[in-house]
């Protein structure tokens, strides 16, 4: 290739399959791409102990995009500098209790510790609970440092997304994202994202907008998806994405899209 391409995944239903794991084919071609010299990025809403593997089983060296651009850092290049946000706790304890009359669930964290009112295995499953050091109770009372993450459970059949809201707006550099199909949804600084992430580690890399591709399947990537020069969507991924695309891939998630769609975008930049 006459171009270093910046090349960025989200993970869940993105790079990963519905087993949560990389194809053959997408692992191999991935590598691939590596040893040619292009950087390949995760990024996910996941926290780093969560993409370790998956970062080891490409063979990379580059950033991690955690948290949805809340963290970013490289496990591999000291020399890049680290990118963290974290939520003033006090600021937390009264979102919860503004919050309590619509929640049935919540959880905070920081890369190595977690705190949560009550055990829950979706999260537990999605977030890597492993060696962990969890705290359960009253958020309220035991919350004790600065959180990357707040993560809300509603209340069963609950549909007050706009009171949600209008309580989280109180709080100018704070905005809300209500999960697809979920009962859950997350809190996140306005001035983070996987997009913003991105851009900084362009300038790291030194790669213009026109090199940078990246692939999605939610409105966590629509940032992510602004500023690249090819934004993919998934097939498999909600409709809302795709508005913000410039290709949709023809295979899902579990059907190597990424692989044919990639091979196709980087032969027609070559």
């Amino acid at each position: 290739m006459k171009h270093t391409c910046l090349i960025a995944f989200d993970m869940d239903g993105t790079l990963l399959n519905k087993k949560k794991t990389i194809s053959l084919r997408t692992l191999f071609y991935l590598r691939k791409l590596t040893r040619q010299g292009h950087k390949i990025i995760l990024a996910s809403g996941r926290p780093s102990r969560a993409l370790t593997n998956y970062y080891k089983q490409l063979h990379l060296s580059t950033p991690l995009i955690c948290y949805n651009g809340a963290y970013c850092f490289s496990p591999s290049d000291k020399d890049f500098p680290i990118h963290e946000f974290e939520f003033p706790k006090e600021i937390i304890k009264s979102l919860i209790k503004e919050l309590k009359p619509y929640m049935h669930n919540v959880m905070c964290e920081t890369d190595t510790e977690i705190w949560i009112d009550q055990e829950d295995q979706y999260l537990a499953k999605f977030f890597w609970y492993g060696k962990m050091h969890i705290h359960y109770g009253d958020l309220t009372q035991i919350l004790d440092k600065d959180p990357m993450t707040m993560i809300v459970q509603m209340k069963e059949n609950c549909t007050a997304t706009k009171e949600i809201e209008a309580i989280v707006n109180k709080y100018p550099e704070i905005s809300v994202r209500f999960w697809t199909g979920s009962p859950y949804f997350e809190l996140f600084f306005k001035q983070t994202s996987k997009g913003a992430s991105i851009e900084e580690i362009a300038k790291y890399y030194d790669i213009d907008q026109n090199h940078i591709i990246v692939f999605g399947d939610a409105e966590n990537d629509i940032e992510m998806f602004h500023g690249a020069g090819t934004a993919v969507a998934m097939k498999n991924g909600k409709e809302s994405l795709k508005d913000h695309a410039t290709i949709v891939t023809e295979k899902d998630n579990d059907h190597n899209g990424i692989y044919h769609t990639l091979k196709k975008i980087l032969k027609d930049l070559a």
